[in-house]
């Protein structure tokens, strides 16, 4: 029969004093994590050892809720006045995706489709222009055979059309 050791009998992390050091600069738990390589539950648990409360990103603070340093280069105010990292932000633009831009469906890959000569690639706007201009004399098979595609789609992008009109 195993036993489970007590609180007392648990070896503490070998960079215990590194964290305890940390926390006190007022340190968040997710920089500290980055910092010493460990995990970011590692340095919760310390904290709450320790008894210092959560980090909070307050007119004092010297260090963002990352990490990051407020200097003269990185902190930034917005407009209703509240502090912000300028690190943290340069971050987030980089994980973002382009804006999506509308895209002008290309008429000469209309017309080909139409004529059952579809360009290897048609947008999903494209197909749908070239399905509309064939249903108008020819059956759904008919028009998925010219355009390239399923019946079910010529239905789908049909209905579609319908709804919104």
């Amino acid at each position: 029969m195993t036993t489970s050791a007590s609180k007392e009998d648990t070896v503490p992390h070998p960079r215990h004093d590194d964290i305890r050091k940390l926390l006190e600069d007022g340190h968040s738990d997710l920089a500290i994590s980055r910092t010493l390589g460990i995990s970011r539950k590692t340095a919760a648990l310390h904290r709450r050892q320790l008894g210092i409360p959560p980090h909070y990103t307050n007119a004092e603070s010297t260090h963002c809720r990352h990490g990051h340093p407020f200097n003269a280069d990185n902190e930034a105010f917005n407009t209703s006045g509240h502090r912000y990292c300028r690190a943290c932000v340069r971050q987030r633009q980089r994980g973002r995706k382009r804006a999506w831009t509308p895209v002008v469906p290309d008429e000469v890959a209309v017309e080909r489709a139409t004529a059952g000569d579809p360009p290897d690639r048609l947008t999903p706007r494209e197909r749908a222009q070239a399905v509309l201009a064939l249903r108008a004399r020819l059956s759904a098979q008919q028009a998925a055979e010219r355009v390239g595609c399923t019946p079910r789609t010529v239905w789908r992008i049909q209905a579609r059309h319908q709804a919104a009109a």
